[in-house]
């Protein structure tokens, strides 16, 4: 029986450049790490990033898309952009709420959302 995710895992070409981008840029906070692989808390979910194996592949592209929750997003994409992030287009704005995307160094898609207000 399936209840819940375990975790969410991308896989990276440089593992330790990943996690400076994911700890230091993004602002999670790192769990474990080792050669081959990193986890990160997200609000009691995990995030994982590991070594990719095939070394031939510099290109990923992810079906998935990673959505972290931003109240108000507007902020988080500002204090993003002084890191350096480069996001996709401009803040989109739904009745579910708003949306942009943006990428880890492997070009995974990662996202921001902002619910809408009650």
């Amino acid at each position: 029986m399936l209840n819940k995710f375990a975790f969410i895992s991308y896989p990276v070409s440089n593992l330790n450049k990943s996690i400076i981008f994911y700890r230091d840029v993004i602002g999670l906070k790192l769990l474990i790490s080792n050669d081959t692989w990193a986890e990160f808390n997200v609000d009691g979910q995990r995030l994982a990033i590991h070594k990719k194996n095939d070394k031939k592949s510099t290109e990923v592209h992810s079906g998935a898309t990673i959505f972290f929750e931003a109240n108000p997003i507007e902020n988080v994409v500002e204090a993003l952009k002084l890191k350096g992030i480069k996001f996709h287009g401009e803040i989109d704005t739904y009745p579910y709420g708003k949306l942009i995307i943006f990428q880890d160094l492997d070009k995974n898609s990662l996202g921001l959302y902002e619910p809408p207000k009650k």
